[in-house]
């Protein structure tokens, strides 16, 4: 029979699906890998702060103010249990007032704090916002970065953040066997995103007349929800005015989003998002064997290899075409790209399974042995 005495006690609190995004994602993930976490037993508990929606405006806030009071109330009835520790991932925006507000909460009642952090928001643009979570959650609080340089960005902006490590998203994306490129017909560009002008989406219709009017052979094949009308109208424009050469998938999700990156030959990201840090979705292409063009934000410059990566004062359509021209008639050079993919795809996913265990060993590993009690030395004799 397990002693809870010895054991952890986790509370983890953070949005979780729905909706699906990169972060409410992640989070479901860590804590999937937390309740299957082994030899050690621990007790984990949800806190899920996800009003079922993104946005903003009183309703939301309401709702998710009302989650975080309660969230807060869970944090204070395991006061006294031993083993405490406290994960969250840091939201954006207004959002991390709620953040700091159970940072400081898990502090105040003695929980190991970890906090992971998922944008690039505030430091692309250090605000007082983010200075002021660090300094509530407490200089030995563990803050969680997606690469290096955003780790080292981040310490030299925020003095508080004294304890920090890196996680690369890549581990929750493993390899699978691709089979070499050896069909004909037209290049398949795909993209998966939550579909907006943030993420390109006016971008990829540009690039495809570019590339149809110079009598390239090719598709565009989207998936992902349109985040509001005008993307929507946007796709079913597109759909229109290209007669057959787009195809649009809508959400997609476990086999679905398997067979969306087994059917394209190039993964494209011309993402303009602020915000931008670690895209799922550039792992999963390349985990698939295929070869990614993107932007360089946040930590993609890391991510994906060299040539695929352009640079953010480049014009991406005029900048992408020459690959694009010479996959579309060269399937070998195309096959080679994808190789590298997937190798990159694979040390990337090698190399992030130890951040990964020191991560849950923070959050989920045994706790210290206390220490005996004190034997007095017995006095001397005479």
């Amino acid at each position: 029979m397990t002693d809870r005495r010895n054991t952890p006690h986790i509370v983890v609190s953070g949005r979780l699906p729905p909706p699906m995004d990169g972060m409410s994602r992640v989070t479901a993930l860590v804590l999937d890998r937390l309740r299957n976490r082994g030899p050690v037993e621990a007790t984990v508990e949800v806190a899920d702060l996800s009003p079922g929606w993104n946005g903003g405006g009183l309703r939301y806030h309401a709702a998710k103010a009302m989650r975080v009071l309660l969230a807060g109330l869970r944090l204070a009835a395991g006061a006294t249990i031993p083993g405490r520790r406290f994960y969250m991932p840091v939201d954006s925006g207004l959002g991390i007032f709620y953040t700091a507000a159970l940072a400081g909460t898990a502090r105040l009642f003695g929980y190991e704090r970890t906090l992971h952090h998922h944008s690039f928001a505030t430091i692309s643009k250090p605000t007082w916002r983010m200075s002021l979570l660090t300094r509530l959650a407490g200089t030995d609080c563990m803050h969680v970065l997606l690469c290096p340089a955003m780790q080292a960005r981040f310490q030299a902006l925020y003095p508080a953040a004294k304890t920090a490590m890196s996680v690369s998203n890549a581990i929750f994306t493993p390899p699978v066997p691709r089979p070499r490129h050896g069909k004909s017909g037209p290049l398949r560009i795909g993209h998966l995103s939550n579909l907006c002008a943030d993420k390109g989406l006016d971008t990829l219709f540009t690039l495809l007349r570019a590339l149809k009017t110079e009598g390239v052979d090719v598709k565009l094949v989207l998936a992902g929800p349109g985040l509001g009308r005008m993307d929507n109208a946007l796709v079913a424009a597109g759909l229109a005015a290209f007669d057959g050469d787009v195809e649009y998938r809508g959400p997609v999700d476990d086999d679905a989003k398997a067979a969306f990156y087994r059917d394209i030959d190039v993964f494209v990201f011309p993402t303009r998002y602020r915000n931008e840090a670690q895209p799922l979705v550039l792992f999963e292409a390349m985990a698939a064997g295929v070869p990614v063009l993107a932007y360089d934000r946040g930590c993609i410059g890391s991510d994906i290899p060299r040539p695929g990566l352009v640079p953010q004062d480049r014009d991406f359509i005029q900048a992408v075409l020459p690959a694009l021209r010479l996959w579309a008639k060269d399937r070998d050079a195309l096959a080679l790209a994808s190789e590298q993919a997937h190798a990159r795809a694979r040390a990337a996913h090698e190399a992030g399974h130890s951040g990964m265990d020191a991560l849950l060993d923070r959050i989920a590993g045994p706790l210290p042995e206390a220490a005996g009690p004190a034997v007095r030395p017995k006095r001397a004799m005479g």
